[in-house]
């Protein structure tokens, strides 16, 4: 006897057996033994089957209806593009007539004009040429004449860089460059020394009106042009880092208080000048002699340079401005060491080594590498076999 222990059923032949094992009857059975269920019988699972066909027959019907939905849409899409074709290719011959109508016209102009009176050759070079060749100069001259009328004027209370519209007018001047400080970061370098004021704003202003920038001189078309340049860069600022962009705005500083005026005293070994005036010779015996001497400066007047210093008579020494990031730096001063530092320094022999010992140090490094690598083969090698060990298996429950 053959046994079916889900469906608990008995068949007398092994070929019927097989045959309810491929039934649908015995896979719902097995799904219900799955989920912890008792088996069904045959009638019960036909039933079921019979009451889920109308179901699946309307599930049909209703995508046929979505499909036939959507057939219907795509049709008339097709048609609209039909259309819209129709109609872009009456569009293009109507525009390809229009363009042959007006060939026509143009080339019958041209021929009655070509039938009229000819035009001797050099009445029409002189018609061309009517304006005179103008030389550089004078075509440097229209063009800073053109650029002249195009000038926009901006008075010295008023902000350089706001619109118009913002009508950003101020009382004075000093309010004015605070507000451009604030606003704009408009910062006016060496303050203490700036003499003309004024001057410099009315000098910027007069670069923005001609439309440039005063930062790195780019031309716009306009100063409108010129402000939105300088707003979306940031250049909102005067340029004081290279000799040239000091010269250029230096006209408005004055640095006379920062110079050196104290003259050189001359010191006379004979005791006569001690009142230190200067004294003029108008000839007389020995004037020859005394206008071929030279005076010489004492000691304590004596400069000397050395590339880019200067050591003045007191000892200090002046340095170019060209290195004052260097001069700028707080070093830290010189380590001093206690005594037992101090010989602990003088006993380290590892700054000692000498060549024979760097290459022996060498030769020892390599063979330590060699010998690691080699247990490393020896590990991976180890670990492939790790598992192949014997185990114990009871054979009852085999």
């Amino acid at each position: 006897m053959f046994t079916c222990n889900t469906c608990n059923l008995q068949f007398p032949e092994s070929n019927d057996q097989r045959i309810h094992m491929k039934s649908d009857w015995h896979r719902y059975n097995l799904k219900r033994k799955v989920a912890q269920l008792p088996p069904i019988t045959e009638e019960l699972f036909n039933s079921k089957v019979a009451s889920m066909q109308p179901q699946t027959e309307t599930k049909e019907k209703t995508s046929t209806k979505k499909e036939q939905r959507r057939k219907e849409k795509e049709a008339l899409m097709q048609q609209k593009r039909i259309i819209l074709e129709q109609a872009r290719k009456a569009m293009l011959a109507e525009q390809e007539a229009k363009g042959e109508a007006e060939g026509k016209d143009q080339r019958g102009e041209l021929d009655s004009s070509s039938t009229g009176p000819a035009v001797p050759e050099q009445f029409e070079q002189n018609g061309s040429n009517d304006e005179p060749e103008l030389t550089p100069e004078q075509a440097e001259e229209k063009e800073f004449q053109k650029k002249l009328s195009n000038k926009v004027e901006i008075p010295p209370t008023t902000c350089l860089f706001c619109h118009p519209k913002l009508k950003q007018n101020f009382p004075t001047i000093e309010e004015n460059t605070e507000h451009m400080f604030r606003q704009h970061g408009l910062y006016i370098p060496e303050t203490q020394y700036l003499v003309d004021k004024k001057g410099l704003i009315e000098y910027l202003a007069e670069k923005i009106g001609f439309g440039f920038c005063i930062a790195c001189n780019y031309q716009g078309r306009n100063t409108e042009a010129a402000r939105e340049h300088m707003q979306t860069k940031r250049h909102m600022r005067i340029p004081y880092e290279t000799e040239d962009e000091k010269l250029e705005i230096s006209n408005f500083y004055d640095f006379s208080s920062t110079y050196d005026d104290d003259e050189v005293d001359v010191v006379v070994e004979d005791g006569e000048g001690e009142d230190g005036d200067w004294e003029d010779v108008n000839g007389g015996e020995g004037g020859d002699a005394d206008s071929d001497e030279e005076l010489q400066p004492s000691d304590r007047d004596a400069i000397y340079q050395d590339g880019n210093e200067l050591i003045l008579p007191s000892g200090a020494v002046v340095g170019h401005r060209s290195n004052a990031r260097y001069y700028r730096q707080n070093l830290a001063p010189e380590r001093i060491l206690s005594e037992g530092q101090g010989t602990v320094i003088a006993a380290e022999t590892r700054h000692m080594l000498t060549l024979q010992d760097r290459k022996e140090l060498a030769s020892k490094k390599r063979t330590w590498r060699n010998e690691k690598k080699r247990e490393d083969v020896n590990d991976r090698r180890a670990a492939k076999f790790i598992n192949n060990q014997p185990h114990y298996r009871d054979q009852l429950l085999q």
